[in-house]
């Protein structure tokens, strides 16, 4: 597959420029004002003895020139888009970096907006849009059409849409096995009364084994006799004590641990059962191998049966191996 690392339209770094420019003149002269007294103050320090005020001031200004010219330089050269099999990235930042990724799913939009001047100049912008996941904009880059060819190229076909919602009448009727694993809670223990980020990592657990084996279905707020438990205490936990505050802290917790790429692949559905929520974690399986961070170190997990199993180093070969050769 093409990939690509993309930096916006050199129209950008002229249009900081010139921002950052104004910006700089208005500000000098809100902060010096009108009148004699910089000329004045400036006569009372010692520099004054070796340079007139008007060359210091000439200086200054220069000085305060360069830095805006390499500012937004800078900050036009460390903004790129990555396109990648399955993924888009924008980083951007000069000082302090900052990353977003955006899965390419088969069910995304992408669309293409260009003005006259961008037309005439040969730039425009891409939009990608998700179902799923917040949209992300290549903005006010030179040709996007070709781009978009290669955003088109780089499309997974193994992603899913998760179009259709499970049915967790159906699930609940069910044992336990290979792709079907109930929970009681996401992160509060029920026994201890109190929050255990250990059941965090064995939710995990269970999602990183679906992944790299046939997919499958977590249901939190089950118990395993497939009483609703509902998730109000794991809701209390939470910033946000609501279905959408679970699905952003769910979110947290598998991109530290398992990593932003494998989201897509990812979906949570909530139902209302005797009156209390219960959530869905439907998993597809992943086109290659996936790893769980796990206490500054890397496991790997499969399914066997209705148990989550740790493969050892030796053993992780010969599974990657045989799996997603089939594939």
């Amino acid at each position: 597959m093409n990939t690509a690392t993309i930096r916006r339209s050199p129209i950008v770094l002229i249009r900081n420029f010139i921002f950052i420019e104004v910006l700089a003149f208005l500000l000098y002269f809100l902060v010096t004002g009108h009148g004699s007294y910089k000329s004045e103050f400036y006569n009372q320090l010692f520099l004054s003895d070796f340079i007139s005020y008007d060359t210091a001031k000439l200086f200054f200004l220069s000085g305060a020139q360069l830095l805006i010219t390499i500012y937004a330089f800078f900050s036009w050269y460390y903004e790129l888009y990555e396109i990648r099999p399955g993924m888009v990235s924008h980083s951007r930042g000069v000082f302090w970096k900052r990353k977003k990724n955006f899965p390419l799913e088969k069910s995304m939009t992408v669309t293409f907006s260009s003005g006259p001047v961008g037309k005439s100049l040969h730039y425009g912008s891409i939009h990608l849009e998700s179902r799923h996941y917040s949209s992300i904009v290549l903005a006010t880059i030179s040709r996007p059409q070709g781009y978009l060819r290669i955003i088109e190229k780089n499309i997974d076909p193994n992603m899913q849409s998760f179009v259709e919602k499970p049915d967790i009448s159906q699930l609940a009727s069910q044992e336990e096995h290979e792709q079907l694993e109930f929970k009681s809670s996401l992160r509060f223990d029920r026994r201890m009364n109190q929050l255990n980020r250990e059941l965090e990592k064995a939710a995990m657990k269970t999602v990183a084994a679906f992944l790299n084996s046939k997919g499958g279905y977590l249901v939190i707020g089950m118990d395993d006799s497939k009483k609703p438990l509902g998730l109000r205490d794991d809701y209390e936990t939470l910033q946000r004590k609501d279905g959408d505050g679970l699905e952003n802290h769910f979110t947290q917790t598998f991109n530290a641990m398992i990593g932003p790429e494998f989201r897509h692949l990812v979906k949570l559905w909530f139902y209302e059962m005797e009156g209390l929520d219960v959530c869905v974690v439907q998993v597809a399986p992943s086109s290659r191998p996936v790893y769980l961070k796990l206490n500054d170190s890397e496991r790997f997990y499969v399914r066997t049966g209705n148990i989550t199993t740790d493969l050892k180093f030796s053993e992780v070969e010969a599974y990657t191996r045989s799996h997603w050769s089939r594939r």
